[in-house]
């Protein structure tokens, strides 16, 4: 007879919240992790069993369905023979986890493996210069992904046949199996699951239904956007099963760098270099904005990496938010000065001397 009770393995009651489980798990993986215990099998196995168990009771959603499940057993224990006439996660009879329990317990969400299934989505990442990012704009991409065969229009079968119903399920993908008082459902080993076979297969995609495309897509930028945002397309994805939607489209955007700016949210920084005496005495000088060039006014004084601020000069984003441009100053040093130079600042100097005495 098996039996497991996760809150045994990880030493926590029944009640545990989320943050006593967490706590209990890292310290019990802390001191049986194989990297501390090198050759100790016992301490490999409870590590397992330790990661196994946090799986369930970490999730609140599969820590709802094994309270369920733990229910049939008794003396507070899970026992999974007498459910499922032998095996478990720990024991292998049936090959599969604590869930494959639940969905053969009738405990989990399941769709009829006939009917439709949605396309899996896709994930790229896009790369968008910095003006895009900051305006907004168009960008082209090329992805690849399965599309329905031409040959066969996705049925599978060479043209002039077609999939016929399923002799063993007679359509609904599955098959029913009986294990003690207990009937289960699995996927028809005849149709796989699909509720129909495929006697004559299309030979261009051998009865898939599907060949690998490349597709062109424009891309729609929003204004604004930041790195490492993501823009949806639905739609875009893996053309979906037995007639169920295509999936989506998932673009990373990879906001590539600027010469001159730097981005923070909506804000624009930049450098300006400035000699001593500029700095000192104040000056004009051009500056570069998202906008186009402007006349900046430096105030006499202005110290190191101290930051004018352009207002209204950043990054406005779709909702109409806009940030500010920040100048910030870099003094120079000449390595060299002429001898008129070096009298010039040694009088300079002398002179606040003479102030401070």
């Amino acid at each position: 007879m098996i039996q497991k009770d996760y809150y045994t393995v990880l030493g926590v009651p029944e009640d545990a919240g989320r943050g006593r489980i967490k706590k209990s798990y890292r310290d019990l993986a802390k001191r049986f992790h194989p990297d501390r215990n090198a050759g100790d099998a016992e301490a490999e196995r409870r590590f397992k069993e330790i990661q196994e168990a946090y799986d369930v009771l970490g999730e609140p959603e599969k820590r709802q369905k094994y309270d369920q499940l733990r229910k049939y057993g008794a003396g507070g224990g899970v026992n999974l023979e007498d459910l499922f006439g032998g095996g478990g996660p720990a024991g292998g009879g049936f090959g599969g986890s604590i869930f494959d329990l639940f969905e053969r317990a009738g405990m989990g969400q399941r769709r009829g493996p006939a009917g439709p299934v949605r396309g899996d989505d896709l994930r790229y990442e896009v790369s968008v210069p910095f003006e895009t990012a900051a305006f907004g704009g168009v960008q082209t991409i090329r992805v690849e992904r399965t599309e329905p065969c031409s040959s066969c229009g996705g049925s599978g079968a060479e043209s002039g046949s077609k999939p016929r119903t399923c002799p063993t399920c007679h359509g609904s993908g599955t098959a029913a199996t009986a294990q003690g008082a207990f009937s289960f459902s699995r996927p028809c080993p005849r149709c796989m699951g699909k509720g129909a076979v495929i006697e004559n297969p299309c030979k261009p995609c051998r009865g898939s239904g599907l060949h690998a495309a490349r597709k062109s897509i424009e891309v729609k930028i929003p204004t604004g956007v930041n790195d490492g945002a993501t823009i949806r397309l639905r739609g875009e994805g893996q053309p979906g099963r037995r007639g169920g939607p295509a999936g989506d489209l998932l673009l990373t955007v990879r906001v590539r760098g600027h010469g001159s700016f730097r981005r923070k949210g909506l804000d624009i920084e930049s450098d300006l270099d400035l000699d001593f005496a500029d700095a000192a005495l104040g000056t004009r000088r051009e500056v570069e904005t998202l906008d186009g060039t402007i006349n900046l006014t430096i105030p006499a004084g202005i110290q190191p990496n101290a930051k004018l601020r352009l207002k209204g000069r950043g990054v406005k984003d779709h909702r109409g938010r806009i940030g500010d441009h920040f100048v910030r100053i870099r003094v120079t040093v000449p390595k060299k000065l002429t001898v008129r130079q070096r009298e010039l600042l040694e009088a300079f100097r002398r002179s606040g001397e003479g102030d401070e005495r």
